[in-house]
């Protein structure tokens, strides 16, 4: 039903005003209604008191729920009732003691009742339905807040969740910090001190020729240390930038092969001052990948410097080549003292030492291969 609404200055919720097409037919109904009863009282004598029939039409003009047709009609009928009277009469004067005229006014008195309890009767409806838009509109108010409130209750709860997630993080951030601090105040002390202790033998050395045979030695020394702080310090720097979130790709193609073989050169020397044979296995074709080449270096460095450091005799072997799922490979191999099986879950973690170290160039805070990790995921 097509409804149309005025609003009061008030704000309370307007009264809706019929507007379909079966209360118009009826308005037209209860307006022919009337003028036919009108016309056939005119047509009939006056003892047949048609006028008690005016009524009808006013219950069609009620169903209509337009209170000014209602009165328009009423009014209508009434002036009717008697006008017809006084038109059979004729030339007669009419008295109060004439029958007839006394049915006519109780008719007249009869629309009027009939016309108000109509008009309460329809004024009751609007309350009514005042009062149920008032109630729809409460309730969808209701509804709205208490969607309102649960969307909040559930942003609070998402930032109660993000709040403790960065807690969390932040823990965990301020453990690791801690614990690299106490690496870093352990394990850089020692091969400062030896440097420092080298070097000075060294200068004695130059002051004494009978120990000239030692410098060698002394050198050696000075350049397993020297190696040792400058991969500690490589592995600081790295853990503080990933540890920031900051992983910066910068792609390019390049030889895998390549890569590898070169890789294998520059630690050949690293390798020989353990005796041990750095091995390179790589396609006779060129390998061509696309990715970050300085990062995928820096993951060839961490597993080939970690299979010299724990190797003591044998060799490391770098394979590169396809697998069967036609992916490019990279499979560092060596013939060191292995790990413990129980340890092998401890591999990737920060700061994990597995095994006794008992040389200087095994020191380090254990963040290798969780920076190859690190990078192996953001590639």
């Amino acid at each position: 039903m097509a409804l149309t609404e005025f609003a009061d200055e008030s704000g309370r919720i307007p009264t809706p005003v019929p507007m379909d097409r079966t209360t118009t037919i009826a308005a037209v109904l209860a307006v022919v209604a009337a003028l036919f009863l009108i016309a056939l009282d005119v047509a009939t004598p006056l003892e047949l008191d048609l006028a008690s029939m005016y009524a009808l039409p006013l219950l069609l003009a009620a169903f209509t729920r337009r209170r000014a047709l209602l009165w328009s009609l009423s009014l209508l009928l009434g002036v009717a009732a008697l006008a017809v009277y006084r038109l059979h009469l004729g030339t007669v004067t009419p008295t109060l003691r004439d029958e007839l005229l006394v049915n006519r006014l109780f008719d007249a008195m009869s629309l009027l009742v009939t016309t108000s309890v109509l008009h309460l009767w329809m004024r009751s409806l609007d309350v009514r339905e005042d009062q149920s838009h008032l109630l729809a509109e409460q309730n969808r108010r209701l509804e709205t807040a208490n969607r309102l409130l649960v969307e909040h209750e559930a942003q609070i709860l998402q930032q109660n969740e993000e709040l403790d997630r960065r807690h969390k993080d932040a823990v965990a951030s301020s453990e690791r910090t801690g614990r690299l601090l106490v690496a870093v105040s352990h394990d850089i002390r020692t091969p400062i001190q030896t440097i420092g202790l080298v070097a000075e033998l060294m200068r004695r050395t130059g002051e004494n020729p009978a120990l000239t045979d030692r410098v060698p030695l002394m050198a050696e020394q000075l350049q397993a240390n020297a190696a040792t702080l400058v991969s500690m310090v490589s592995d600081l720097l790295d853990f503080a930038r990933f540890d920031s979130g900051h992983i910066d790709l910068n792609e390019s193609t390049f030889a895998l092969d390549e890569l590898v073989t070169a890789k294998c050169r520059e630690l050949d020397a690293l390798a020989e001052t353990k005796a041990l044979a750095l091995v390179a296995h790589a396609p006779s074709a060129p390998l061509w990948v696309r990715s970050d080449r300085v990062k995928v270096n820096r993951v060839l460095a961490n597993l080939i410097g970690n299979a010299i450091k724990f190797t003591a005799h044998g060799n490391v072997t770098v394979s590169v080549y396809v697998n069967a799922s036609g992916s490019p490979e990279l499979q560092v191999t060596d013939t060191g003292r292995g790990i413990d099986p129980d340890s092998l879950k401890l591999i990737f973690d920060e700061y994990a030492q597995t095994g006794r170290i008992d040389h200087a160039t095994e020191r380090g805070w254990g963040l290798g291969l969780a920076i190859s990790r690190r990078l192996t995921k953001a590639l």
